[in-house]
């Protein structure tokens, strides 16, 4: 029974034609061959298992060859037997990971003089090469750059930032590209055919994406899948099953999930991932596919042929053509990269990954469902431009509203010495009051702009009762109400003769402290006219009349019992052309007036 060989061993290419997706790498070999003029050194650089040390035999069988082809080896002389059997003596292989001193250079150094036994050169193959030490390089640095005619070096590598720019720039460097994805999964049919293994194009497929680009890879894991689900004759490998193995997502549960992204369907999303975490799918890679999908999917709508950008099959690329088409518009596709992309990192260091990755999803959905100003304008001016806002021309112009004319031009002056006139802290009564004035008890006043002497409060006559809707002097509803004050009765013991009290007509403008403002009794009470007198001046109410009659009695009993106190003048009563006077000439009255809205019973002054 002969030993079993592995399919990445078996399927090796043999000649150039044989092999995938380094056809700029072969057709520079072959041309060199072709023209005889090959260099002393290359360096081969690329990833793992896209033909480094594949293409560096068969160029060797190539340089050696008896009876080439148009570049390519026959496979067929003694010197492409012993090249195919691993027995040459003229092609020596070493592991530089094995292989890296200086001593072990040195010998190599020495062992290049011989000439060749059978071929025309003697190649060495060094694999790894990046593994080598810097000594071990200045040792062949000078072989390198220098050999014998007969021998030629190769070299691969996937690090090639740890080779030394001295030995790069002495070679020919070759940079192999993954292999596409498509050119992966032809060659894997075309094992299974021969090989006369039953495996479904879905895994096929699912084979061929787990791969990366690697062709010994995706050969190494079709031999794994053969092993573990192949039994017997009549058994097929499905595309579940490799999925299942791989923790890859299928491809119709990822665009289900791409499509709830596209048309805003949380809830869509939510059961879509917690359906491929119950079964046991790797998450990262499931973000990594949703990734690659969404950036495919805007690379449909903005290529005319993304087939040379993606590495995808036809159907593939018309699936994301049609899941481009549930999007509202081109940006969603856009915003939902630009969030996803960067995003990767905090899955990575998640606990729950489940949780972070729905609600990076969801965030991203949240953004690029937004509507944006740009949108707006987008359709005003579609539905301008179809006559859908014709109706907006008809509709007559706004007007302005137009300002409230006034009699009164007042100015508030800029630098009143008086304090603010919303404080609501009554001013102090500087002049203390007798002892024997309980007739005539002076109630809170309320917030006045200026510290002026509260004033005693006008007793109402019992007799005229309806006088609530007029405003009288004595409203209720102050913020600082005072007790209703009965009717002053002759006292006892009179006060000691009074002295003589000011004049009543003394000027409203003079530099006195500021007058009282009384404010109206409730918001029902009428406003003042254009001349700035209140309704008690224009005698309308007969109660009215008699009430301030009734408040100049009671300001002249005030002055007998008190002589220190000062009577007090209405100037609505008295004199209103007055008020107006008042108004312009007195900044304080002003800001008074503007604090109860414009809105004056009565103005007294002492």
């Amino acid at each position: 029974m002969s030993a079993y060989q592995v399919i990445a061993r078996k399927w090796r290419p043999q000649r150039f034609s044989d092999v995938v997706g380094q056809q700029h790498v072969v057709r520079t070999l072959k041309n060199a061959i072709i023209e005889n003029r090959t260099g002393h050194a290359y360096l081969f650089v690329g990833p793992r298992g896209i033909g480094k040390t594949t293409l560096a035999r068969i160029f060797a069988k190539a340089l050696n060859c008896l009876n080439p082809k148009e570049g390519e080896p026959c496979c067929e002389c003694e010197n492409c037997r012993a090249m195919a059997e691993e027995r040459s003596l003229d092609v020596i292989e070493i592991d530089a990971a094995s292989r890296n001193s200086a001593e072990s250079m040195r010998e190599l150094a020495e062992d290049v003089l011989p000439s060749p036994v059978g071929g025309r050169y003697k190649v060495y193959i060094i694999d790894e090469v990046h593994m080598l030490s810097k000594v071990a390089w200045n040792v062949l640095l000078k072989t390198v750059e220098e050999p014998p005619e007969h021998v030629k070096f190769i070299f691969a590598t996937t690090e090639v930032h740890q080779v030394l720019p001295t030995i790069i720039s002495r070679c020919q460097r070759f940079d192999l590209q993954p292999i596409p994805t498509k050119l992966i999964a032809e060659r894997l049919s075309l094992i299974a055919r021969t090989e006369k293994v039953a495996v479904e194009p879905e895994a096929i497929d699912a084979i061929a994406r787990a791969a990366e680009g690697g062709m010994r890879d995706a050969q190494s894991l079709l031999d794994q899948m053969i092993a573990f689900f192949l039994r017997g004759e009549g058994s097929t490998i499905t595309g579940a099953q490799v999925l299942s193995l791989f923790g890859l997502t299928e491809r119709s549960d990822l665009d289900a999930l791409v499509g709830a992204m596209l048309r805003n369907d949380p809830a869509g999303v939510i059961v879509t991932v917690s359906k491929l975490a119950a079964r046991g799918k790797n998450l990262e890679t499931l973000f990594e596919e949703l990734l690659g999908a969404v950036r495919a999917v805007e690379l449909c709508a903005l290529l005319p042929h993304p087939e040379q950008v993606l590495d995808e099959t036809p159907e593939s690329i018309a699936a994301y053509r049609q899941l481009g088409t549930l999007a509202p518009n081109s940006d969603v596709v856009r915003i939902l990269l630009e969030h996803l992309a960067p995003a990767g990192r905090y899955l990575r260091d998640a606990v729950d990954r489940q949780v972070v990755l729905e609600t990076l999803i969801l965030k991203a959905m949240r953004e690029a469902h937004t509507v944006r100003i740009d949108d707006i304008l987008r359709r005003l001016n579609q539905l301008r431009t179809a006559g859908e806002l014709k109706f907006l021309d008809r509709l007559p112009p706004v007007e302005r509203p137009l300002p409230i004319p006034t009699d009164r031009n007042v100015q508030t002056a800029p630098a009143a010495p008086a304090p603010a006139p919303v404080a609501p802290v009554p001013a102090p009564n500087p002049a203390p009051e007798p002892a024997p004035a309980p007739a005539a008890p002076k109630p809170a006043p309320a917030s006045e702009p200026a510290p002026a002497p509260a004033a005693p409060k006008p007793v109402a006559e019992p007799a005229p009762a309806p006088v609530a809707p007029v405003p009288a002097p004595n409203p209720a509803p102050e913020p600082a109400p005072s007790p209703a004050a009965p009717k002053p009765a002759p006292e006892p013991a009179p006060a000691p003769a009074p002295e003589p009290a000011p004049a009543p007509t003394a000027p409203a403008a003079e530099s006195a402290p500021a007058p009282e403002v009384s404010a109206p009794a409730d918001s029902g009470s009428d406003d003042e006219g254009e001349g700035g007198e209140s309704a008690d001046a224009q005698g309308a109410d007969p109660a009215a009349q008699g009430a301030v009659a009734t408040s100049l009695e009671a300001d002249e009993r005030d002055v007998h019992q008190a002589p220190d106190r000062k009577a007090r003048h209405s100037v609505v009563a008295h004199n209103p052309e007055a008020l107006r006077k008042v108004l312009e000439e007195d900044p304080r009255v002003a800001d008074a007036v503007q604090i109860f809205e414009g809105r004056i019973i009565d103005l007294h002054v002492r």
